[in-house]
């Protein structure tokens, strides 16, 4: 009991901030609790999770500190603070509850605290210089649905804020905490689409934490949990299944691939994680009473054209995690016995 005792303590210490600002406050009981539900894989799950949490939590300080380094790239080119907050607009385009309201208190706390500013004092200045921050580009649906709004609002002279880009009247920047390169290069594909080519060189990204899931690129070094094919039955049947017809071919990845593991503490590691959590989840989705939504999949939620198991996002902040990330995580819903690592809030399928 004690060894266990002291691998939840490990977790605990490393996401001890999560929703703190919600009064929430995950003890190593709780992840206990939450690890005995993989039976005997308990204490393994919790050694790999170990492993890993500490590459992929963002705790609120490590959040300013991130916001803090894309700030001062961001100001490079002006003469002070004060000619960049009158010059730039911090756009929020989300709900409240979402993270990038979060991300810009955080930033307001930033500059109330280094440079006795606020960014909120010179909203009525005319903006040249736009800024878009969030947490986690996952499949970029999100993100490709608010940025393709702004830059199609028009201002009062009936002009678009895209044609002020193209011509560089206007500079947008994304600044994210965390990409998937698949979402990534889809985004900027459609945007691409949706617009110009040339718009690919007009908007600058700034991100942290780079989560290589492109199975079609080279040297990705697939840190997030996406199965090798076992053949077990379960999942085949499963997979077989569903209702979708778009990259059947990205629902697996090869033995051979990565190359090299990094993220897991090794590859025989890798398999038997991923696989125990692909299970757990499949056992989470025979839990839900009526019509499953097409989007949940074991793994975590995707577009449900697609023939995946998942998106396996790890990738957590001190707010809330992904619902791209696996069930086993956050899985919390009224008459379900599943007790989630992460208690979230806001979820909707």
């Amino acid at each position: 009991m004690s060894k266990i005792i002291k691998k939840a303590e490990k977790i605990q210490e490393i996401i001890k901030d999560y929703r703190n600002d919600d009064n929430i406050f995950i003890t190593s009981d709780d992840i206990i609790s939450w690890a005995y539900q993989f039976d005997e894989n308990a204490e393994f799950v919790l050694d790999e999770l170990g492993y890993i949490l500490p590459q992929i939590y963002i705790s609120k300080d490590k959040a300013k500190s991130i916001i803090k380094k894309q700030l001062m790239i961001l100001i490079t080119k002006y003469k002070n603070i004060q000619q960049f907050l009158s010059e730039t607009e911090f756009l929020n385009l989300q709900y409240e509850y979402k993270s990038q309201s979060a991300i810009l208190k955080l930033l307001e706390d930033i500059l109330n605290e280094d440079y006795q500013e606020s960014y909120l004092k010179y909203q009525t200045f005319p903006k040249k210089h736009f800024v878009y921050f969030d947490d986690v580009l996952a499949t970029g649906n999100t993100i490709g649905k608010e940025i393709t709004q702004w830059l199609n609002t028009k201002d009062k002279y009936h002009k678009k804020n895209i044609e002020y880009i193209l011509n560089d009247e206007y500079k947008l920047v994304i600044g994210l905490f965390c990409i998937h390169t698949w979402g990534y290069e889809f985004l900027k594909y459609k945007l691409k689409k949706t617009f110009e080519d040339v718009i690919d060189n007009k908007i600058k990204w700034l991100y942290e934490y780079k989560i290589e899931n492109h199975l079609k690129f080279n040297n990705q070094s697939l840190n997030i949990a996406i199965p090798i094919n076992t053949q077990d039955i379960d999942i085949q049947v499963y997979l077989k299944s569903l209702q979708a017809d778009k990259y059947e071919d990205y629902a697996f990845r090869l033995p051979t691939k990565p190359v090299k593991e990094i993220f897991f503490s090794n590859s025989e590691n890798r398999i038997k994680y991923e696989n125990i959590i692909l299970q757990k989840g499949l056992e989470i989705i025979k839990m839900i009473k009526g019509k499953v939504s097409s989007n949940i999949r074991p793994l975590g939620l995707i577009n449900p054209s697609y023939k995946t198991f998942g998106l396996g996002t790890h990738f957590f902040t001190w707010r809330n995690i992904p619902n791209n990330s696996p069930l086993v995580f956050w899985w919390d819903v009224t008459g379900h016995t599943w007790i989630p690592l992460f208690p979230i809030t806001n979820r909707g399928f």
